[in-house]
């Protein structure tokens, strides 16, 4: 009867987070179909310990440690992958206007140029990066994840901003974005 219960409350979990680590997966990998592999890893991985799981409350920010140790075993196996951006505005670009066009446009290759800046961080530097302004999750959440302390955290990121900052200003095409910060 126990195993049942355990069954069924592993259920629930899947069913309640399985889009967001399919999304956590495909933002950091940038493959739908990888994306899909990795998160079934991660679910694969969490049922043979779900009797672990001491709060199912904690249930989420398991499941979320669980998957970055699937992506960093990834990017472990891939050494040739880099941490990819996606464009958000893109999602909703057939229904921009004509003046629109031209700024999606802009913006577009601002968000490459950007792409390419990001891969003068570290891998780590470029997860935290990820996490914080695409994921949004919290200083405290980041630190939870990776296991890393608060001040730790922010040593880190402030240096990866200051990395982050030189390189948009020494690239040509971000350069005018830069100068203003």
């Amino acid at each position: 009867m126990m195993r049942i219960q355990l069954l069924q409350q592993f259920e629930e979990v899947v069913q309640q987070h399985h889009k967001e680590i399919v999304n956590f997966h495909y933002r950091l990998v940038g493959n739908r179909m990888e994306a899909e592999d990795l998160a079934q890893e991660t679910f694969l991985k969490a049922y043979n310990k779900f009797d672990t799981l001491e709060d199912p409350a904690k249930a989420k920010s398991w499941l979320y440690s669980i998957a970055r140790n699937v992506t960093i075993d990834f990017f472990r196996k891939n050494k040739n992958r880099s941490i990819p951006l996606e464009d958000s505005m893109l999602e909703h670009f057939a229904q921009a206007t004509a003046v629109d066009y031209r700024n999606e446009v802009v913006q577009q290759e601002l968000s490459q140029e950007l792409a390419r800046c990001l891969e003068a961080l570290n891998t780590e530097d470029r997860m935290i990066m990820k996490l914080l302004y695409y994921e949004g999750f919290s200083y405290k959440e980041i630190g939870l994840l990776l296991h890393i302390n608060p001040n730790t955290l922010k040593s880190r990121l402030h240096r990866a901003r200051k990395v982050l900052l030189d390189v948009i200003r020494a690239n040509e095409s971000l350069r005018g974005v830069a100068l203003s910060y």
